[in-house]
């Protein structure tokens, strides 16, 4: 009986450490979208990663611009980006907007791997989110 016991529990951890490998496993390439707002900024993204191009589409406004730093947040608006790599996950902010700076809104479409200090290796698009950022 206690081998059984323990046989089913083996099989039980070795099912779920299956599945625990299987649902952490990165995003396949493909697109991820979303659209958020805030009280202090909103916008929307698309970041994909399609027979090896990788494209960052969207926008993003601050919504609380003011008038210099610190007024009335001092704080820009930017979406970040977790791709994932060759060398490990990369996470960064691209399409970001400071009001206080500039314009309060930027619409942005471009490759991020692009250029001497783009994400290198990338291999898909793991997640967006859109975020307050100091400079």
């Amino acid at each position: 009986m206690r081998r059984l016991v323990s046989a089913a529990l083996l099989g039980a951890l070795t099912a779920g450490l299956t599945v625990t490998t299987t649902t952490t496993s990165y995003a396949a390439p493909g697109c991820i979208e979303a659209s958020e707002t805030h009280s202090w900024g909103s916008g929307n993204i698309k970041a994909c990663f399609e027979g090896g191009v990788a494209r960052v589409q969207g926008n993003v406004v601050d919504l609380l611009p003011g008038g210099g730093w610190g007024t009335p947040d001092g704080y820009c608006v930017a979406w970040f980006v977790d791709y994932e790599t060759t060398s490990g996950d990369t996470y960064r902010h691209e399409g970001m907007v400071c009001g206080h700076f500039q314009a309060d809104e930027r619409t942005f479409d471009y490759d991020p791997s692009a250029g001497a200090h783009g994400v290198k290796g990338i291999t898909g698009v793991k997640g967006v989110q859109l975020t307050r950022a100091s400079v």
